[in-house]
């Protein structure tokens, strides 16, 4: 959940949400059994490896690498979905680095090209609730370095991506 607190005077730019539980679904067969049994490798600052998305980097660089299912079971619904994020994704294991970052990257095009999406444009108090384990959300960030952009951000622990 984000609940805003400080937009930057430009506004900021809407949040996009995509239903990776359907980019999943429209993968053809051949494409899911590929995929299904890999993990994927995080890190907060992922140094760049995917073009036109920037690396982040500060304090956080020192949190631990993780890893987590390519293909997130629901813990409820017991839907799949893509689970990845490319602004943190480093590899995938088991696979030579660029392979890996390429299946990822056909992987995100193929969602962006054919899931539903949705966006949000925010304003002053807005409150946003999401599913994470199905919904991929990524802020435009249209903005110049420097605005106030500032939100609370509340998150619901859940079981471990399986």
């Amino acid at each position: 959940m984000l609940h805003e607190r400080a937009l930057p005077p430009s506004g900021g730019g809407p949040t996009h949400f995509m239903d990776m539980r359907a980019a999943w679904a429209l993968l053809d067969a051949v494409w899911q059994r590929e995929i299904r049994d890999l993990d994927v490798a995080y890190a907060y600052n992922n140094e760049g490896v995917f073009a036109g998305r920037a690396a982040a980097s500060g304090p956080s660089d020192a949190l631990e690498c993780v890893t987590h299912p390519l293909v997130r079971t629901h813990p409820v619904a017991g839907t799949r979905a893509l689970f990845m994020d490319l602004d943190r994704a480093t590899h995938i294991e088991g696979l030579a680095a660029e392979k890996g970052r390429d299946i990822l990257q056909a992987l995100q095009d193929f969602a962006e090209a054919h899931a539903p999406k949705a966006q949000h444009d925010w304003q002053d108090a807005d409150v946003l609730i999401w599913d994470n384990a199905s919904v991929q959300h990524k802020a435009e960030g249209n903005f110049p370095l420097g605005e106030p952009r500032r939100f609370w951000r509340h998150l619901i622990a859940g079981p471990a991506p399986e």
